[in-house]
């Protein structure tokens, strides 16, 4: 691949990451105002999901996977480093599949007689493990084009297996909050690595996680 060609896959992969994150950002909002009597703060996403428009929530699940491949794609084209790197890229396409799953499986959340409230589990305890391993091994190779990024990426990891551990203990009253707050982690990890894709796409060399957070590369 020519730099030509790597630097079009970064923008398409950048675009489409990004659009996946608006998605899902785009269709909760949507089904929290088109299922009827549904309170985002007391129930959870997943709630959206047993509901006759749960294709809804679904697409846009769907489409935030779709997302994480473009990330995986586009970093691994990036080539940042050596088997840290590539695994941290390959669970990047491990949580898509997690994601679909979970989007199969999310109108059993919560029922105790049916396999696939089990599925739906193991594939949100598979996220949480998943999501913390891939930004933290991907932050070593992010470290190449700056401190920044390496700092960001590893504040993402401890700061998701830090809170979505908490998730187990919050009052139920707070579920869909606090669902919703800590899935702003994710969102935001896999649009800024979307964006730096897109950026590096356009042969930009300094790009920040932030405003102040450029620093120096290795």
């Amino acid at each position: 691949m020519n730099k030509q060609q790597e630097s079009r896959l970064l923008l398409v992969c950048g675009l489409i990451g990004m659009a996946g994150c608006a998605a899902l950002l785009l269709t909760d909002i949507i089904g929290i105002f088109a299922v009827e009597g549904y309170n985002p703060i007391t129930q959870t996403i997943s709630a959206l999901a047993i509901t006759e428009k749960a294709w809804i929530q679904d697409t846009g699940l769907n489409l935030y996977a779709v997302s994480f491949v473009a990330c995986a794609i586009g970093l691994f084209s990036m080539n940042l480093g050596g088997w840290k790197w590539k695994t941290g890229v390959s669970m990047l396409l491990l949580l898509a599949v997690d994601i679909l799953l979970i989007s199969e499986h999310d109108k059993y959340a919560g029922r105790e007689d049916v396999v696939g409230a089990e599925i739906h589990i193991y594939c949100v305890y598979a996220l949480g493990l998943l999501f913390t391993l891939a930004p933290l091994l991907i932050s070593f190779g992010l470290k190449k084009i700056s401190r920044g990024w390496h700092l960001y990426s590893i504040a993402t990891a401890i700061s998701w297996m830090i809170l979505s551990a908490i998730f187990f203990l919050i009052p139920t009253g707070w579920d869909g909050a606090y669902e919703r707050l800590i899935s702003l982690i994710t969102v935001a990890w896999v649009a800024l690595i979307s964006w730096l894709l897109f950026q590096k796409g356009l042969g930009k060399s300094s790009i920040a996680p932030f405003p102040g957070a450029q620093g120096n590369a290795a």
